[in-house]
């Protein structure tokens, strides 16, 4: 009986510590997805695959073996003068990425960057106005045209 206990336990702790330790980020590779991303888990094989979407755009993404240490990251380029994004990226990545420090392949003038990235779970919010501010404000006007009229 004790026996099976302990197994159990131990198969239990296999599952449930990967599990704890696993980060999740916002994810997303353009303007348009960014309005509404959808999550990640980070494992190796997400951020070799976001690796290989920033080596597309950027010189100097840096050949990461394996890890278990990642990040989440916010990556947009954008005009400064309309704010328009011309390039958008959430997602997981190696911490050894520094995706802040990386080089773009072909420089536009005009492009400025905004970068974050961190360590806890969907800390790499999108950039972008949500639904939800239109309905915090929608929901203002109603409760003020409410206490008016009544």
């Amino acid at each position: 009986m004790w026996k099976n206990l302990i197994l159990g336990a131990v198969l239990v702790a296999f599952v449930a510590v990967p599990l704890a330790n696993s980060l999740t980020c916002n994810k997303c590779n353009s303007p348009s997805g960014c309005k509404s991303p959808s999550s990640e888990t980070c494992s190796n094989s997400t951020a070799n695959a976001n690796k290989q979407f920033l080596e597309g755009y950027h010189s100097n993404v840096p050949a990461v073996s394996g890890s278990l240490n990642f990040s989440c990251a916010n990556l947009t380029y954008y005009h400064p003068a309309n704010y328009s994004h011309t390039f958008e990226f959430l997602g997981c990545v190696f911490n050894e990425t520094n995706v802040c420090n990386l080089a773009l392949t072909n420089t536009q003038s005009g492009w400025s960057k905004k970068c974050l990235q961190c360590g806890t779970d969907y800390c790499n919010p999108a950039g972008t106005y949500s639904s939800s501010v239109y309905t915090i404000v929608g929901s203002a006007v109603v409760l003020v045209l409410a206490k008016v009229l009544s």
